[in-house]
């Protein structure tokens, strides 16, 4: 059974009367606050954790007008058009795609139509389908509909206009060629020529035009004809088809089988906004991690020595290899009788703690172990800071003569190790020498990486010493550096005890978002970080917690997609038993809204994202902050997790093993800084109520004032039989 202290805590679990705002309810309203908006349609749903993104996915020359990339056209498809459950709060989209939920939701809809409008439309046609017998002038009598007669009669005066107006232009142009210069006089030549050709031209060409519209006003007039096509052109169900022919001819197929459905966000240049304004100076991490990171780097290095040291076996006792192989072998007698010396004063001192904090010392130049870092010397030997005065008292005699033996015997070993590669060479035992070379190459690598890290370790000693000697918390520390343009900057102060409160707005379909799980950003950890966090809730409950971001709300485009034809569905019959959206129509988002917003196919669908850069948490503690809460930090940071809902490099959006943050921990503050920008969640719009009613419905289909498309289509054939008995019998009488 799960240990009680690593169970992941609900939102039931959490109830214990406290009134103190949640930690999730404060910065879901921060956000919402500073990003605005008063859609009352839509609401925010907070990602947890929030989604990696980079703009290399996005990214191309938009200042230069490059038409945007297929695989960014892709990306942007991929980002926007997917559908989340309604909530306030979710870990996850919910797996469906937006093109596609709106094709099931159109599919599901037919057209009322309205039987009196049917009837009226019926008549109109009837009106112009009317035998209409005309003499064109050309000897015989035509016979055809009024319709027909219209057109041509309208054509006739549509052509006799053109024809009037293109004389206009040829006689401009033919003296535009006879004025070719621009001077006020050749002006004045050029629009009196005009005038005069104008006044003896324009009387008959103007009589011929206004005779083709006297025939036509004799028959119908123009714009009676246009409110007659308004009539026949209106009513719903067109709004239908006209959406999914558009959403069929838009998608672009791609190589995985899917589609691609263009969108268009704003900002246009919103992907060059995904940078980040902290210096490596504010992402350099504190000695003690460093120290953390070091021991790693010293135990592989004592690996690969030892591996090395098995070859050095093999060698005969060649005269310039044994002096090397005596040097090294006396170096290490050296240092192993100084370690059991030390190991007498302090019985859990490691050969490889001991290693680590020699490199220490030799990174900051320091002489006397007493002088090294509490925070460093916790970190490496796991011990509280009320044992570590005590701890370097028992080291401090015999560490010299350690610190010694321990820099003469790297010196040797690799002295040995390359009078072993040319004795396997000189000797031509190239298959002693193909194994040695990788391991010596390994060794070479490791010592490049120990002396960058004790540089990073020096650096940052320097920087923490030079901070706890002032003595005094900046409060701007979470601050960004800087607030680029169509961000807005947030600064939050909570605690642990508000972060370990249920949100009240609470209504995902998961239910571990709070307590440990919420803490480390909805990620796993390991038992023994979740019991230093557990520990910290129960002990700790006012350390407080600052946060510091610049957020921007990014709005989504989509040519393609119409949701306003949702809201005709009251004129609309419903082909399935399911429903497009609530049939209520809510005021307000409510947990019951939600419920039965997540029962229908198509309830709401993303209109803008808020991505977040800069984004820093630092935990400051009166007393001293424990050492297992800092490394259980430290450590879920360098693996790739998150903290609250902010998203590490585990998130679905990455592939990098990196870590995207860095911590920087000193005796009373942790801080934890991310480097890449990232989604905290999408504005959802809610799909207008569903007021269709089921095709099947008996009550609907006993109204009157409504016709399914089969009545209509029964109708409309009865209509045009009956023309043409009146049509042919009216023929035969002429």
């Amino acid at each position: 059974m799960e240990n009680e202290q690593n169970r992941l805590l609900t939102a039931t679990d959490l109830q214990d009367g406290d009134n103190t705002q949640s930690f999730a309810d404060k910065l879901y309203e921060q956000i919402t606050s500073v990003i605005g908006g008063s859609n009352a349609n839509q609401f925010f749903c907070m990602s947890l954790p929030g989604t990696l993104i980079s703009a290399s996915q996005y990214a191309y020359d938009i200042d230069n007008n490059e038409p945007k990339p297929a695989f960014v056209r892709a990306n942007e498809s991929k980002l926007v058009n997917k559908l989340f459950d309604a909530c306030q709060m979710t870990a996850s989209d919910n797996g469906r795609h937006l093109s596609t939920q709106y094709k099931t939701a159109l599919d599901m809809l037919t057209p009322k139509l309205n039987s009196k409008l049917f009837e009226a439309k019926n008549k109109l046609r009837e009106v112009l389908m009317t035998p209409y017998p005309y003499n064109f002038g050309d000897g015989k009598q035509d016979v055809l509909t009024l319709e027909q007669v219209f057109y041509r009669l309208y054509s006739d005066y549509v052509e006799a206009k053109q024809a009037w107006a293109e004389k206009q232009v040829a006689k401009k142009n033919e003296l535009a060629k006879k004025y070719p210069e621009q001077t006020a006089e050749d002006y004045k030549q050029r629009n009196n020529e005009f005038l005069d050709w104008y006044e003896i031209t324009a009387e008959a060409e103007v009589l011929g035009v206004e005779e083709k519209l006297g025939k036509v006003l004799s028959v119908f007039s123009p714009g009676d004809m246009e409110i007659i096509n308004g009539i026949l052109d209106s009513g719903v169900g067109r709004e239908i088809a006209e959406a999914r022919s558009t959403i069929a001819n838009v998608g672009k197929m791609n190589p995985d089988g899917g589609h691609v459905y263009p969108v268009q966000l704003y900002p246009e240049n919103w992907f060059t906004l995904l940078n980040t304004s902290f210096t490596s100076v504010d992402l350099l991490e504190s000695p003690a991690a460093l120290a953390q990171q070091l021991a790693l780097l010293v135990a592989q290095r004592s690996n690969i020595t030892s591996n090395i040291n098995s070859f050095l076996a093999i060698i005969p006792d060649e005269t310039e290899v044994q002096a090397l192989k005596e040097a090294y072998e006396k170096s290490d007698t050296a240092f192993k009788a100084s370690l059991e010396a030390l190991q007498k004063t302090y019985a859990n001192t490691t050969l490889d703690m001991l290693k680590t904090l020699v490199d220490i010392m030799a990174s900051q130049g320091l002489q006397e172990v007493t002088t090294v870092l509490p925070s460093t010397v916790m970190r490496i030997f796991g011990v509280e800071n009320d044992k570590v005065k005590d701890l370097l008292d028992k080291l401090n005699a015999n560490f010299k003569d350690c610190l010694t033996a321990q820099n003469d015997l790297i010196d040797k070993a690799q002295k040995a190790t390359s009078a072993a590669m040319q004795y396997f060479e000189k000797n031509n035992k190239l298959q002693f020498k193909s194994m040695l070379s990788p391991l010596q190459q390994q060794l070479d690598n490791t010592n490049q990486d120990i002396e960058a890290l004790k540089e990073k370790i020096r650096l940052a000693t320097v920087l923490q010493s030079s901070k706890e000697a002032n003595k005094q918390e900046d409060e701007n520390e979470v601050a960004p550096n800087h607030v680029p343009e169509n961000f807005t900057q947030i600064i939050l102060t909570s605690s642990l005890k508000e972060a370990n409160q249920a949100s009240s707005s609470y209504a995902s379909a998961s239910s571990s978002n709070y307590g440990v799980s919420f803490f480390f950003g909805g990620y796993s950890s390991s038992s023994s970080h979740k019991e230093a966090i557990s520990n910290a809730f129960a002990s700790s409950s006012e350390m407080s917690i600052q946060i510091g971001l610049s957020v921007a709300k990014v709005q989504i485009g989509r040519e393609w997609f119409n949701p306003g034809v949702f809201l005709l569905t009251e004129d609309m019959y419903n082909t399935s038993s399911k429903s497009i959206a609530p049939s209520k129509d809510y005021q307000d988002f409510s947990k019951d809204r939600f419920k039965e917003m997540n029962q229908c196919v198509f309830p709401c669908f993303p209109t803008a994202f808020v991505i977040a850069r800069d984004v820093t948490i630092k935990f400051t503690s009166a007393t001293a902050i424990s050492n297992s809460f800092a490394q259980s930090v430290e450590d879920h940071s360098a693996s790739g997790g998150g903290f609250f809902i902010f998203g590490g490099s585990r998130s679905s959006s990455s592939s990098s093993a990196q870590s995207n943050s860095s911590v920087q921990s000193s005796a009373n503050s942790v801080t934890v800084r991310f480097t890449n920008p990232q989604i905290l969640g999408y504005y959802l719009e809610a799909t207008p109520a569903d007021k269709s009613v089921s095709i099947n419905n008996t009550e609907a289909s006993s109204n009157t004032d409504f016709i399914s498309i089969f009545e209509f289509v029964t109708k409309f054939q009865e209509m045009l039989d009956d023309y043409n008995k009146k049509y042919n019998k009216q023929t035969l009488n002429l």
